[in-house]
């Protein structure tokens, strides 16, 4: 993975702000460097013109030798798409959204545009935006949304092209519609994390009455199973993306005394008898439970180790989990996939965020989820993807 300077985060931060968050680093780190004695003349044309005259003036600060505490922005490159790559372990799908390095930052939604257009498929005339709206929807099973963007007759051709270019990703979207079942009335499952997540399936009612002679129509809102569902997919994949912010939070913004008094139990074995069941019993039970069913081991756990409750786990995966961490402490502004760090905290942060999805591809987080979704154990045959190959990743932020 391509690490930088905090300085150089600095410069890709304004880059992005100005509208490159699309091109490769070395793109922006150019621009940067050619247009750096007009970086004031330019705030009019940028992108993000707010954020992009706070980036400059961080930057004069720094040449100073003044501190700033102005935190740069990176953003998940299509985070729904990832996901949804890394719980299928498709490779062809993760190559399509930066989970895997091919070389150049890909923009998932322009690529597959463009491979309609070579194709034949589609003429043209779509702008960007419209395109992620329709690829960012159908990849939550929306219909109306494709429809409205691409028009009836070409939104087969568009199907037919998100089967080709992200098939696992597609095929999982799919399969979340037949996991409907139509005599539920409330959804409920666990996250590795122990986050518990209940959605009610909510329908709408029609009534007629009678006003002053004549017949009135009302709908309302009512709790109960409906024949059909479009919402479990979507539901699915924002529950991992919150564990995903979560997680990453938990890694980053660790307390220090106590991962430190970790690192020193697991290097002094053995450890006490266990004679307390408390909290941080209770909750190493569960959580450990959960790595069990999952093979995710959420960051949690490390709040409830200790000379007692560790005998309950496998030391050795713990201490991996630890040395997983960074170096250093630090905090996290998060806002869904983007995240804030000061400079220096950059590449920490890119390496954090891929180690947390090399973890979920090495898991069995879909066959964990589908399995409490359908009330019954279901294996699941993921893709040749792998983790080693998401650790490499360049763009996942970008």
């Amino acid at each position: 993975m391509q690490l930088f300077t905090p300085l150089q985060y600095l410069k890709i931060d304004i880059a992005n702000s100005f509208g490159l968050d699309k091109e490769n680093w070395d793109t922006r780190l150019a621009w940067f460097n050619e247009n750096e004695d007009n970086l004031d003349n330019l705030m009019v044309e940028a992108d993000e013109p707010a954020m992009f005259y706070a980036g400059v003036q961080a930057y004069k600060k720094v040449l100073k030798g003044l501190p700033i505490g102005y935190p740069v922005s990176l953003d998940a490159t299509s985070s729904g798409m990832q996901l949804l790559a890394c719980i299928t372990g498709c490779l062809k799908s993760a190559q399509m959204c930066n989970v895997v390095d091919v070389g150049s930052r890909r923009d998932s939604y322009t690529d597959i545009y463009h491979i309609m257009q070579e194709k034949g498929r589609i003429e043209g005339g779509i702008d960007r935006s419209g395109v992620k709206q329709a690829i960012m929807t159908a990849l939550y099973s929306s219909k109306a949304i494709p429809i409205q963007i691409f028009g009836e007759e070409n939104v087969k051709q568009f199907y037919l092209t998100m089967s080709e270019e992200v098939p696992g990703a597609w095929a999982l979207n799919e399969a979340f519609l037949n996991m409907w079942n139509p005599n539920i009335d409330t959804y409920k499952w666990i996250m590795p994390d122990n986050f518990h997540v209940q959605i009610k399936v909510i329908d709408s009612v029609k009534e007629s009455f009678d006003f002053l002679g004549k017949e009135r129509v009302i709908f309302r809102k009512v709790h109960q199973p409906t024949k059909e569902g479009r919402s479990l997919g979507a539901n699915t994949i924002h529950s991992i993306d919150g564990m995903v912010v979560r997680e990453l939070v938990g890694r980053c913004n660790y307390n220090k005394d106590r991962i430190e008094s970790i690192k020193a139990m697991l290097e002094n074995r053995p450890y006490k008898t266990l004679d307390v069941y408390d909290e941080d019993t209770h909750m190493v039970n569960t959580l450990w439970g959960l790595y069990k069913s999952s093979k995710f081991l959420s960051v949690r756990i490390l709040d409830h180790i200790n000379h007692r409750t560790i005998k309950l786990v496998d030391p050795d995966v713990i201490l991996k989990l630890v040395n997983s961490l960074p170096n250093k402490p630090f905090q996290v502004l998060t806002i869904h996939d983007c995240f804030r760090v000061l400079p220096n905290y950059g590449n920490d942060l890119r390496l954090q965020i891929n180690e947390i999805y090399a973890y979920i591809v090495e898991s069995e987080m879909l066959s964990f989820l589908v399995s409490q979704l359908l009330g019954k154990y279901t294996p699941v045959v993921k893709g040749e993807l792998t983790g080693d190959m998401v650790r490499e990743a360049n763009y996942i932020l970008s």
